[in-house]
C-alpha cells in the first residue's frame, strides 16, 4: 500500500510539473516584423480594376513550428476615418475579395518557432497588408510604427479630409497665357497631419508650382492605425479657373 501511495504521489507531482511547464498560446500583437517570410498578396483583378483600396488586418495563429494554421481577416478596413472636425467615424467594411487575398497570403507566411520556458508554443497575432488602388499594387505593412512602405498609406484623394486647405495663388504668367485647369498634387502627410512633401503629377506646367506651394500649407487630423499615428500619402486637386472676359 505504501509503495502504491508513493507511486501515485510521484505521478501527481510529475503531472503538476508538466502542466506548469507546458507552453501556452501567446498573443504577440503585430507580427509583420517577426516573419521569416512574409509574401506580398496578389492584387485581385476586380478591386484593382475598380480602384478599390484598403488596409487589411488578418488575425493569425502560428503553430509550434512557425507555420500559419489559421488566418481570418478583420471585416473592417483598418484606415481610421475622421470628419472635418477631427471626430472619429465608424470604419468602413473591407472589400471581401481583398480580405480573401490577404488571408491567402497570410497562410503562406513563415515564422521562427516561439519558445516559452524552452519549449515551442503557439502564437497568435495580426498581419497587416496595404492595397494601393492608385498604383494597382499591394504591400506588406512594415513593422514598428505600422506605417506602410513609401508611398506610405496611400488613401486616394485627400481634399475632403483636410482641416485646412488654402487656395493657391494664380500665377501671373499663367494668367497671361490664360492657362487653367485641374492640377493634381501627390502629398505625403506626417503623423501629426502636416504635409511634408508635395509634387504635382498632372496639370499645366505654369500652374504646378502654385499648387505645390498651396498643398504644403494644408493640414490634416492625424491618421490612426491600431491606435498609433501613421504617415499617409494621397492626392490634392486644385482647379484653376480664369475669370470670364467681359464682352465689349
Amino acid at each position: 500500500m505504501k509503495t502504491t501511495a508513493i507511486t501515485f504521489a510521484l505521478a501527481l507531482l510529475v503531472s503538476s510539473a508538466t502542466a506548469q511547464d507546458a507552453p501556452k498560446s501567446i498573443n504577440a500583437g503585430i507580427l509583420n516584423g517577426r516573419a521569416i517570410d512574409l509574401p506580398i498578396p496578389k492584387y485581385p483583378p476586380g478591386p484593382k480594376a475598380a480602384g478599390v483600396s484598403g488596409i487589411i488586418a488578418v488575425d493569425v495563429i502560428i503553430d509550434e513550428l512557425g507555420s500559419v494554421v489559421s488566418a481570418v481577416a478583420d471585416v473592417n478596413d483598418q484606415r481610421e476615418r475622421r470628419d472635418i472636425d477631427g471626430n472619429r467615424l465608424d470604419p468602413l467594411p473591407a472589400d471581401p475579395t481583398l480580405r480573401e487575398y490577404a488571408e491567402a497570403a497570410a497562410l503562406t507566411a513563415k515564422f521562427a518557432p516561439t519558445l516559452v520556458n524552452g519549449s515551442p508554443a503557439k502564437v497568435s497575432g495580426r498581419i497587416f497588408y496595404n492595397f494601393f488602388a492608385d498604383e494597382g499594387i499591394s504591400r506588406v505593412v512594415k513593422s514598428g510604427s505600422i506605417s506602410p512602405p513609401d508611398p506610405e498609406g496611400a488613401v486616394g484623394t485627400l481634399n475632403g479630409r483636410a482641416l485646412s486647405l488654402p487656395k493657391p495663388e494664380y500665377p501671373a504668367a499663367a494668367k497671361a497665357v490664360r492657362a487653367q485647369g485641374i492640377v493634381a498634387v501627390r502629398v505625403m502627410v506626417d503623423k501629426e497631419g502636416k504635409v511634408i512633401s508635395a509634387a504635382a503629377i498632372s496639370g499645366h506646367p505654369l500652374l504646378r508650382k502654385a499648387a505645390e506651394a498651396a498643398a504644403l500649407q494644408a493640414r490634416f487630423s492625424p491618421t490612426m492605425l491600431s491606435g498609433q499615428p501613421v504617415k499617409i500619402s494621397g492626392v490634392l486637386t486644385y482647379n484653376f479657373v480664369l475669370p470670364k472676359v467681359e464682352e465689349k
